[in-house]
């Protein structure tokens, strides 16, 4: 009896072992501003339909990963994107007193897909989970 017991333990324990209880799903994708990929950055999904989860990952060389632990549950999400300008905020003010902070870097990725973002998501129960952005900074 105590074998069968401890058997059925094993059993129910490592069935469970990839269940998330919120149902989240693992994100990725890959994030591109005027055709070519991001060198680096963040992205962030926001829900806004009052799911319990939000997420964010690093861009890295284009791409993106939120692993399952940090995932989404179903629902619609908010896409934000950041970046800042290659070579902005290393530089000291000039009329900066000592020990000023360097000015913060300029923002490459424009207010429309971060601050302003009307950018979304759908994560649907069954996937696809991968999605691809191409931001435009150049109007046409």
């Amino acid at each position: 009896m105590v074998g069968a017991l401890a058997g059925l333990m094993i059993m129910v324990s490592a069935g469970g072992c990839n269940d998330d209880p919120l149902g989240r799903h693992a994100i990725s994708g890959s994030v591109k501003v005027d055709g070519q990929p991001l060198a680096s950055g963040n992205i962030n999904f926001d829900p806004v339909e009052g799911q319990a989860t939000s997420g964010g990952a690093i861009i890295r060389s284009g791409r993106y990963v939120v692993p399952q632990g940090g995932g989404l549950v179903t629902g619609k999400y908010r896409v934000s994107i950041h970046a800042p300008t290659p070579g902005s905020g290393e530089s000291i003010a000039p009329n900066a007193l000592p020990g000023d902070a360097p000015r913060p870097p300029s923002e490459l990725i424009p207010r429309s897909w971060n601050a302003d973002s009307e950018h979304f998501i759908d994560v649907h129960k069954q996937g696809p989970f991968v999605f691809e952005f191409d931001v435009p900074t150049k109007t046409p």
